[in-house]
This record gives structure tokens, C-alpha cells and sequence, in this order.
């Protein structure tokens, strides 16, 4: 059978072409097979007459202001099988972030600063709408044993309701590229650990950022949830602040004191052995995507 021709809709992705599906933003919407939404819903979606899906990345409360509505309003318009997301409560369509475009290779590197380094595009807004899980991650972030580097918003950074407006102490700059950039892991190759907290603590919410962390070779800072961690992450070596109490200070020193030689193989062989995370490449994530809009 030929391949169905799906029209995508995606900040990013412009085409692609699987064994069961072709992916393209130059597909007319009259001859598309299926549409796809990328990331955020658009109108197309939920006017559109054939077979279609929103493929959310995202955790739920992402959505809050989004596309003109919220996540339960998005939801309410679709399928279950035109839900695509990390936590369908139907398994058949349940889909992962994208974690990696490229195979997986650990980088062995032992000459690194003995410090933290975090890669935080922003910092999730106004202090009184900003989500717990946000915050959480922006005190590891902060702290001054890591070096910060983000967008330009971060200059206006507030830590609390009522701080002056201001780039923490600890920011360095701008993020060399968008995070499958091979320059961002260069950076992070420098520094022994590397701050790679969730944005949210959502089921089954894994994205690239532990992976980055490992490819680059470092020791990562990470807190899981419980399907997380037995799955995605089995085998994987990291720190969790959980451990030690939440604070950043005894969690980096934690991961500053490990044998950092002995994590990178334990991570390499994390990358070889589970069939997991190796279903969330960029290639096999689509793949599923083209069988369930095929299908």
C-alpha cells in the first residue's frame, strides 16, 4: 500500500517521508489523506474531515492560553485517537516527546569545569502565574554553582512577585542553537554536571533534556516520574534532587563527587540497551504517528 499523505502543521518540521506515511507542510489540505498538528491545535484541525491527530508534546498545563483556548476545550473537540500525546489513557495512542535526532553517543570527555551548567530557555513568566514545576527547576538554575544560559528573557527574570526585573547573578548568555544543536552539547561537554530538570513533573513527561545531559557526557540532575524511571530511564544513571531533600546546594555537590568515567559508560550502555528511549527518536516518533494515521 502507498503511503498516505499527511499534511503537517508544525513550528519545525517541514517534511518527512516513512514507510507507511508521507509528512509535508506543502501537501494541499484537498488532497491530504490526514492532517497532522504539530505541537499546538490550529483551526484546520478541528475543521477537517478525514483522518487527523494533534500530536501534543507538551505538558497539559502548556495550554493554558494557547491557540485561543486550553487544554480541556482542545481535548473536548477530539478522539481518543486524535490525541496524540506522552499520556493518552489509551495506550494505542499513546506517543512520546521527541528525546533525539541523531543515534546516541556518549562523549567521553574527562577535562570539564568542576562545576553546573543549565540550558533554560526561559523562565516561565510572571513569578504569580509562573507553574510550581517551573519554579522548582529555576532554583537549581540559579544557583550559584551553575552557569545559566538562555534566551534573552532571562534578562528580565523576576524571582519572586514583587523582585526588581533582572538576569540572575549566575546567567552567561545565549543558548548556542535550538536544543538538537550539536553546539549545545558542546557546551554542556565542559562542565561535569548538568542541570537537566523537566519544565513539569507530568506521567510519562520525558523529554530531550536527560538525554542531552548523558550524550554530552556529563552527570545529570534529574527528578523522574515513577512510569519515567522504570521505563524510558531503566538503566540510566542521574541524581535526583528528591534524594537530598530538594535543596540545590547538597544535590549538586552530590553530583559533583561522582565518578564521572563510570557514569558515562553506565549512560552509554543506557543508550545501546533500551528499546524504549530508542522509540523516541525523531524518525521512529513520526513512524508510530504515520501507522496510527494509516491505520
Amino acid at each position: 500500500m502507498a503511503p498516505i499523505k499527511i499534511r503537517v502543521i508544525s513550528p519545525w518540521m517541514t517534511q518527512l517521508s516513512t514507510d507507511t506515511a508521507f509528512f509535508s507542510s506543502e501537501v494541499p489540505l484537498e488532497q491530504a489523506d490526514a492532517l497532522l498538528c504539530d505541537w499546538s491545535p490550529s483551526a484546520e484541525l478541528f475543521s477537517f474531515p478525514r483522518r487527523k491527530a494533534w500530536y501534543c508534546c507538551e505538558p497539559q498545563s502548556q495550554f493554558r492560553d494557547l491557540g485561543g483556548g486550553s487544554w480541556h476545550s482542545f481535548r473536548a473537540q477530539l478522539a481518543e485517537s486524535e490525541f496524540l500525546c506522552h499520556d493518552n489513557p489509551d495506550e494505542r495512542y499513546r506517543v512520546p516527546h521527541v528525546t533525539h535526532f541523531e543515534p546516541l553517543v556518549v562523549n567521553t570527555r574527562q577535562d570539564r569545569k568542576p562545576s553546573a551548567v543549565a540550558v533554560v530557555s526561559n523562565h516561565g513568566g510572571n513569578p504569580w502565574r509562573r507553574h510550581p514545576g517551573i519554579s522548582f527547576r529555576n532554583r537549581f538554575a540559579t544557583h550559584e554553582r551553575v552557569d545559566l544560559y538562555g534566551r534573552e528573557s532571562w534578562r528580565a527574570y523576576r524571582p519572586r512577585r514583587f523582585s526588581s526585573r533582572g538576569a540572575p547573578p549566575n546567567y552567561k548568555g545565549e543558548i548556542p542553537g535550538d536544543w538538537p544543536a550539536s553546539a549545545k552539547r558542546d557546551l554542556l561537554s565542559t562542565y561535569r554536571v548538568a542541570i537537566a530538570l523537566e519544565n513539569m513533573n507530568e506521567t510519562n513527561y520525558f523529554t530531550e533534556k536527560m538525554v542531552e545531559a548523558a550524550r554530552a557526557g556529563c552527570v545529570p540532575v534529574y527528578h523522574p516520574d515513577s512510569h519515567s524511571a522504570a521505563g524510558v530511564l531503566a538503566g540510566a544513571f542521574w541524581i535526583d534532587p528528591g534524594d537530598y531533600g530538594n535543596d540545590p546546594a547538597t544535590t549538586i555537590h552530590a553530583a559533583l563527587n561522582q565518578d564521572l568515567t563510570m557514569i558515562q559508560r553506565q549512560n552509554a550502555t543506557w543508550f545501546e540497551n533500551n528499546e524504549t528511549l530508542a522509540r523516541s527518536s525523531h524518525f521512529e516518533v513520526f513512524a508510530r504517528i504515520g501507522e496510527i494515521l494509516s491505520s
